[in-house]
């Protein structure tokens, strides 16, 4: 009897042992079950939520590109405004200290004979006098280059070696602005507009507006333009447009 109520403990334990580990492994699969749902639903709601999120982002990256676009063509124009204005100041600039080392270094002998920046003799003479800044020369020494990249010339006027002329060829777009500096309180003589022999106008000063206006619209679209100051000329106010003091390239 006795032997028989341990075999029955026993059975009872391996029996509560065995309903345990199956009530275990229940509860395991249960959170096999609630992980594996959760992870699906997980990526289910990421995937429906990277769909909703790529849509949004396309929206959203042509906005951005929108406002770049009209940021980049807000620069641009503005660079090349700043970039014109920097041109024509420093044009302004290089001609007033080029008249005025011209005029100081030739004064002695009271004319310009010799200067001549198409001659290898005359450049030579602008070069040791430093005439010109350094900068405005190419790297041969052969030519001089202005602030918008273009040719320079500088050169006593034909018919007498009383006068000089400072020549910049230019954009026609820059032209009024230029122009319309005021050139006789940088003790200019005369200026001139032209492109080649067809075109030419020049103005002795003071000038009218209206005159500096209509000359440089005729010149627009012609892409380069001679841009000519004139200095020293004998009577500036006895020239007109069609008899300024003339140079040899014309």
């Amino acid at each position: 009897m006795k032997n028989l109520k341990i075999k029955n403990i026993k059975s009872h334990q391996s029996l509560s042992l065995a309903k345990a580990n199956a009530s275990r492994d229940i509860q395991i699969n249960k959170k096999a079950e609630d992980a594996l749902t959760i992870t699906t639903e997980s990526r289910h709601d990421h995937k429906c939520g990277s769909t909703t999120q790529s849509g949004r982002s396309m929206i959203e990256m042509l906005g951005v590109l929108a406002i770049i676009g009209v940021l980049s063509v807000g620069g641009i124009a503005g660079y090349s405004k700043a970039m014109q204005k920097y041109r024509i100041n420093k044009t302004i600039e290089q001609i007033t200290l080029i008249a005025g080392n011209v005029r100081a270094f030739f004064a002695p002998q009271r004319n310009y004979d010799g200067l001549d920046s198409f001659t290898a003799d005359g450049r030579k003479i602008i070069q040791k006098a430093k005439l010109v800044p350094d900068e405005m020369w190419n790297e041969d020494k052969t030519a001089l280059v202005n602030a918008f990249g273009n040719s320079f010339y500088i050169g006593m006027t034909s018919g007498g070696e009383k006068g000089f002329y400072i020549w910049n060829i230019i954009d026609s777009i820059e032209c009024i602005e230029l122009a319309s500096f005021d050139w006789q309180n940088a003790n200019a003589a005369a200026i001139q507009i032209s492109y080649g022999i067809a075109y030419i106008k020049g103005f002795p000063l003071p000038t009218q507006m209206t005159d500096i206006v209509n000359a440089c619209s005729d010149a627009y679209g012609y892409g380069k333009i001679d841009f000519i100051a004139y200095f020293d000329i004998d009577s500036p106010n006895a020239y007109t447009s069609e008899n300024l003091p003339a140079f040899a390239v014309y």
